[in-house]
């Protein structure tokens, strides 16, 4: 993407917005004006289509917002992307089905074709950017013997006394976030068995994190925050990509974790696109690692030794 970088990702989002808002403010108040020019009958419910030039101007203000700052609002660019992706598939089933005549259906295979690809791209380098690590300034070896829990000790201490299950989760709002808490709690009993102590690390402030935890233990647990995630980069925990964040898999597992199973989501705590895991550690020392292959990742008991 190298034709493209913030400045020109501002400039095409100015543009974008001021094309849907424009085609909005048509839709709205000329609503047959299309179908006129195209020798087409008016929709029986033209309120209908200018609902869909509401949508159209909302989302042109929202690209307007994201081109000040397009790194910050890349969901913008997400939902531009996805939106014009579905009308194509959407208007395209409809020709083949016969429902549309060819004339309006090339119109409006051209208003959403011709920003497939800017968003696309967009997209990806906003990922790129946002992506990029700084190297760690420790190793891990040496954040274990400064790194405190909420309840005063450092890790390499508490792993002196007892073998600890170290659960790198991802931000608090995060549907499989909960969904990882909310298990390791239900099995408390099994994971103490296996003589193991649960310490979460997390991204958010102290209290806040005692808060979150709180609702799924009735007693105090031990847990770090590092909002500055410098224990995830020295255990190599990377930033998720596309597919590991937005993927089919993703999708299905968090509508299961979130509707079905009433996690919920909630506000960004946090760095959005961190991934987690889970790991013991023996004084001071790594024994066994797992680190989630995506966002959607599940804590399975069996997995430890």
């Amino acid at each position: 993407m190298k034709f493209f970088n913030d400045d020109s990702i501002q400039k095409m989002l100015k543009y974008a917005a001021f094309y849907n808002i424009a085609w909005g403010l048509l839709s709205v108040i000329f609503p047959n004006l299309i179908f006129n020019l195209l020798g087409m009958a008016s929709p029986n419910y033209i309120e209908l289509w200018q609902c869909i030039g509401l949508l159209f101007g909302l989302l042109g203000i929202g690209y307007f917002i994201a081109s000040f700052e397009p790194l910050t609002h890349w969901p913008i660019i997400f939902i531009g992307l996805f939106s014009n992706i579905s009308a194509l598939i959407i208007f395209t089933k409809a020709y083949f089905l016969g429902n549309i005549p060819l004339d309006f259906f090339s119109l409006v295979f051209l208003i959403a074709a011709i920003w497939v690809l800017p968003f696309y791209y967009a997209l990806i380098f906003a990922y790129e950017e946002n992506t990029l690590e700084d190297a760690s300034s420790k190793k891990f070896n040496d954040l274990v013997q400064i790194a405190k829990t909420n309840k005063g000790e450092t890790l390499f201490d508490l792993s002196e006394k007892e073998n600890i299950l170290l659960v790198f989760v991802r931000h608090f709002g995060c549907t499989f976030c909960r969904e990882t808490v909310s298990e390791i709690a239900k099995l408390e009993e099994s994971i103490k068995g296996k003589k193991l102590t649960p310490v979460f690390i997390h991204m958010s402030d102290p209290s806040f994190g005692n808060e979150f935890f709180s609702k799924y233990y009735n007693h105090s647990v031990h847990h770090v925050s590092d909002p500055q995630r410098a224990l995830y980069k020295s255990l190599n925990l990377k930033r998720g990509n596309l597919t590991q964040l937005f993927g089919p898999k993703i999708w299905i597992r968090g509508l299961w974790a979130g509707l079905v199973r009433r996690h919920g989501i909630g506000a960004i705590e946090g760095d959005a696109l961190q991934l987690g895991g889970y790991f013991i550690l023996s004084r001071g020392q790594i024994v066994f690692e797992h680190k989630s292959s995506d966002a959607a990742d599940f804590f399975e008991l069996q997995l430890l030794p």
